[in-house]
């Protein structure tokens, strides 16, 4: 099969389905050295962050490693910014975006062995407030992920709905939700099996979350976040997003939220 037929069918599968699964984005090599090279950087580092920056499975918050849960500045780290310029990475979203893409942001969701937090149903772009939503997530497994250990899991097609109604869900690291979600039910719920190195891409709003991880395996996701480098921001949205966000942090720092 040659690569424009390639091309071809994981366009078509992006855009009928929301997501695409993409096998040895990273070889095992790759994968053992971009988890030593978050963990250095989060040993070094991790004392800086806080607030909207970092989440830890506790509530009291132990500066450790294996109590954090979420950690959203990883583009900080240079080695991490670097690897967004992965060629096999920006080959495959410029194609699906259709468009010159432009890096976001990446970020560590690491759910640890039996205390990974729950993250509840949410789409992308009620985050980022990209007026277009033409914007992706590639979703890097650094760990094997399945539903098992809190693996992700999609309402298949729901990025064909643009954005829907989302509430404050209080949940560390994913502070909304899509309101009433079971009125989505009748989309299939597909959570793909990922070995390290595999990598998904999904739409900026498809809707999609994880449960828990109380499994005895860690599920580390290292993501990269891409829009199209025309896309404009819309302002007012992501106000108002913000304003709930902070004002979240701020009760669960007095201490009012689990």
């Amino acid at each position: 099969m040659n690569n424009i037929k390639n091309d071809n069918i994981l366009k078509e599968q992006f855009h009928a389905n929301g997501w695409i699964l993409v096998k040895k984005i990273f070889s095992q090599k790759e994968v053992t050295e971009i988890n030593k090279k978050i963990d250095s950087f989060l040993k070094k580092n991790i004392k800086k962050y806080n607030g909207k920056s970092i989440n830890f499975t506790n509530n009291r918050q132990e500066v450790k490693i294996n109590n954090i849960n979420s950690f959203h500045n990883l583009s900080d780290s240079p080695f991490i910014k670097n690897k967004s310029k992965n060629i096999k990475i920006t080959d495959i979203v410029k194609k699906l975006l259709e468009a010159k893409p432009k890096y976001i942001a990446s970020e560590l969701f690491a759910k640890p062995a039996e205390k990974g937090l729950q993250s509840p149903m949410h789409q992308d772009n009620y985050y980022w407030c990209i007026k277009n939503g033409n914007a992706l997530t590639v979703w890097v497994a650094l760990d094997s992920v399945s539903s098992k250990n809190g693996g992700l899991r999609y309402y298949n097609c729901t990025h064909k709905l643009g954005v829907v109604k989302h509430e404050p869900s209080f949940a560390k690291g994913s502070s909304q939700k899509v309101s009433n979600i079971k009125k989505y039910k009748k989309y299939k719920q597909i959570c793909p099996k990922l070995s390290p190195g595999d990598a998904l891409f999904h739409h900026s709003e498809l809707i999609h979350g994880s449960s828990a991880n109380k499994s005895g395996l860690r599920r580390r996701g290292l993501t990269f976040q891409f829009k199209d480098s025309k896309a404009k921001y819309d302002i007012m949205m992501k106000k108002k997003y913000s304003e709930s966000l902070n004002k979240q942090i701020i009760l669960r720092e007095k201490g009012n939220l689990i």
